[in-house]
């Protein structure tokens, strides 16, 4: 049954192959990433189910095994959809479509032989899974790469029904068995939108996936070059990346910088595991302080940083004494051991023309002072 426009599908599902191919490398790369494989397995299922149709057959065990294979293909797209946002598909809920939609095939291909009946299950159970998930990664698509995954997903899903609508208005024959059937199936509506379908827009889709898997993975590891391990905050390579852009966005902005007083006492008390929980446990307050847009850092070993975009002096202080309050109110125990905490704070507010550097060091001089009250207390500089 090999035909002219099978040829076209099945020159698109070639060239998905290699994007497949790459797929697998992703998830190589991260093993975590679970939807990459999965859009993988999607593309080999859809691949074997166009080569099945292009077999010289029966035809309606050839379209009883392509409608097995096309649910489970859209299934496992699916499912790698949701997982990419965190979310899944429903085991019970796969199952039944799965099935639903190979009877309703079968039915038409053995019961009844009637292609647009397949055709129309296969599109119309499709088109209703993109959407349905579509709804439910829109719910949670706050990122670029998430608001196109939707869009595509979107579209496909909306040429499926598109084709569904076609049907009517197209000359299909029950079965093709004649080249003369063929020649008027190729020239109708519903071909060509079984062509733009699976030969534009899957594949544009899955393109789509591939970049957006390879933006999440360069975001990841980014986010892990920037981020310290211990406390979750940012490192200090990330901290001036960040303050930077801020400083640009927000010219009137304040540093304070923190040192954790006599640290060496506080790991002679606790050991050295427990001077790691200290150090946790003062990040995970710069955490959970008011948001105004601030950048948070550990610059060093017990050193933190905070840049408070669009904001005085005065209010840099308020913040800093909230948290050298809620520290000093905090006993820490490790390891059946307890100690209190307290830190001093510097404060300096950016001036015209001034760097981020000359920032830092504006600030660090106000620590400074802050140690030499005698520590736990914050210094502003003049």
């Amino acid at each position: 049954m090999s035909r002219e426009w099978l040829v076209v599908v099945n020159l698109g599902s070639f060239a998905m192959i290699g994007i497949a191919l790459v797929f697998v490398v992703l998830w190589a790369i991260d093993r975590s990433r679970v939807h990459a494989l999965l859009f993988a397995v999607m593309i080999a299922l859809y691949f074997a189910g166009n080569l099945v149709l292009s077999v010289h057959a029966d035809i309606a065990l050839l379209a009883s095994i392509h409608g097995i294979i096309f649910p489970i293909a859209f299934l496992i797209l699916v499912e790698g959809l949701l997982r990419r946002s965190g979310q899944q598909l429903g085991r019970t809920s796969a199952i039944a479509f799965a099935v639903v939609l190979a009877v309703v095939v079968w039915f038409f291909a053995y019961v009844t032989p009637l292609m647009v009946g397949r055709i129309i299950a296969q599109n119309l159970g499709g088109g209703v899974l993109l959407l349905y998930a579509a709804l439910r990664l829109r719910a949670s698509a706050r990122r670029l790469a998430d608001r196109v995954t939707v869009t595509a997903t979107t579209v496909l899903g909306l040429a499926l029904f598109v084709n569904v609508a076609l049907a009517p208005f197209s000359e299909v024959p029950r079965e093709i068995t004649t080249d003369a059937e063929m020649d008027a199936y190729l020239a109708s509506p519903l071909e060509i939108g079984l062509i733009v379908a699976s030969a534009v827009l899957l594949p544009a889709l899955l393109v789509t996936l591939l970049a957006v898997t390879i933006v999440d993975l360069v975001a990841d590891l980014r986010y892990q070059r920037d981020r310290d391990e211990l406390t979750g905050l940012l490192n200090r390579r990330g901290f001036i990346e960040q303050a930077q852009l801020t400083l640009k966005r927000a010219p009137v902005s304040t540093l304070i910088l923190a040192d954790l007083d006599f640290f060496k006492e506080v790991n002679d008390a606790l050991g050295h595991a427990g001077g790691d929980h200290a150090l946790a446990t003062f990040a995970g307050v710069l955490r959970t302080a008011p948001d105004v847009g601030q950048v948070s850092g550990r610059i060093g070993g017990e050193e933190f940083a905070v840049l408070l975009p669009d904001s005085e002096a005065c209010a840099a202080m308020e913040f800093a004494e909230s948290i050298r309050e809620r520290v000093a109110a905090t006993s820490i125990s490790y390891g059946g051991a307890t100690t209190t905490l307290t830190a001093s704070f510097g404060i300096a507010t950016v001036e015209p023309l001034m760097s981020l550097p000359a920032l830092m060091d504006a600030a660090d001089r106000a620590l400074y002072a802050a140690k030499a009250k005698g520590r736990n207390c914050t210094a502003v500089k003049d």
